[in-house]
């Protein structure tokens, strides 16, 4: 087998058996770019454009967004108390929850990795922590 099969496989196992954005949509009822940003507010307020700096996304994509949720519950908008002129994202308690909910379905594994036995498990996590060194 090939470093290419593998690498398909891979991909094949991440985004179609596991479906992450789907498990995420279907726990939250939110779009998985609007539960992505909720959750990188979990590590507190900041403004739109870092957070779109930290999401790599178009920052007017991220203002719409932001809007959206705001509107929906899920974040409040606060001023800079060091500049007055900048705002801050923030998440409400409805956000951290369906930010939380995200973690979760994010956190699930597989049902196919029940199958695999303790030993297989080890090998797996070393191979794949060797791959992120």
């Amino acid at each position: 087998m090939s470093t290419e099969d593998v690498w398909r496989d891979m991909r094949t196992l991440m985004f179609d058996v596991a479906d992450p954005h789907g498990a995420v949509v279907a726990a939250t009822g939110v779009s998985f770019f609007r539960c992505k940003l909720l959750r990188r507010l979990q590590a507190g307020p900041m403004s739109a454009g870092a957070l779109a700096e930290l999401l790599g996304s178009d920052p007017a994509y991220v203002s719409i967004t932001l809007r959206d949720l705001e509107a929906r519950g899920f974040l409040v908008r606060t001023q800079d108390p060091e500049d007055r002129r900048r705002r801050f994202v923030e998440l409400t308690d409805e956000g951290r929850h369906i930010a939380a909910c995200a973690d979760r379905a994010l956190a699930t594994p597989p049902e196919s990795f029940s199958a695999l036995s303790d030993d297989d498990l080890a090998s797996l996590g070393r191979i794949v922590a060797t791959l992120l060194e």
